[in-house]
This record gives structure tokens, C-alpha cells and sequence, in this order.
């Protein structure tokens, strides 16, 4: 049985890396020019940074019970997926934003 405080440490873990992917898609969507490069980036860098998150807190005894491979799954791959669907949806085009550099152009 899965207790509470591993459960509430999963919902925390997820939801900073939702943050995190949200914030580097972002980045690399408003940063870069092409939009294979912001694939391959978001595709292989986001969940990189991830892991190596995910093995600095797997470190602490949050996750109680639970299976690893279950843990790795939910912390890399749903983050990755809400955070591209937030920077998608719900964030404007970079071509509305005004950056520095494409004032000047």
C-alpha cells in the first residue's frame, strides 16, 4: 500500500517539473529560429534535465513505496507533456512577443 506522504511527494515532484519543462520549452521556442530545433531540443534536453532532477530528489525518501519505474515515467513524461501543452495552448506564439534582438530588425 502506497501511503499519503509518498503520494503528496509524487504530486510535488511532478508539479515542479511541470514547471521546469514549461519554463525550458518556452526558452527554446521563443530562442530558437527553426521549429525542428525546438523539437529536438524539447525532445532530448527537457528530459535530460529531468532525469538529472529526478536523481537528485529520488535521493530523499519521498516516494516511499513506490516502483521506480512508475516514478520515472510519471516525473519525466507527463511533465513533459503538461509543459508542452501549457507553453502550447495556453501561452502566446512567439511571434507576438517582443524580443530585444527582433526589435531591432
Amino acid at each position: 500500500m502506497v501511503s499519503l506522504g509518498a503520494v503528496i511527494g509524487l504530486g510535488v515532484v511532478v508539479g515542479l517539473h511541470t514547471v521546469i519543462a514549461s519554463v525550458l520549452i518556452r526558452f527554446f521556442r521563443l530562442r530558437l529560429d527553426t521549429r525542428m530545433g525546438v523539437v529536438l531540443f524539447s525532445l532530448f534536453l527537457v528530459p535530460l534535465v529531468l532525469t538529472i532532477s529526478l536523481l537528485i530528489v529520488g535521493q530523499l525518501p519521498v516516494f516511499g513505496r513506490i516502483d521506480r519505474n512508475t516514478v520515472a515515467m510519471v516525473t519525466v513524461l507527463l511533465p513533459l507533456l503538461l509543459g508542452y501543452a501549457i507553453d502550447l495552448f495556453w501561452m502566446p506564439t512567439p511571434e507576438e512577443v517582443d524580443l530585444a534582438r527582433r526589435q531591432g530588425r
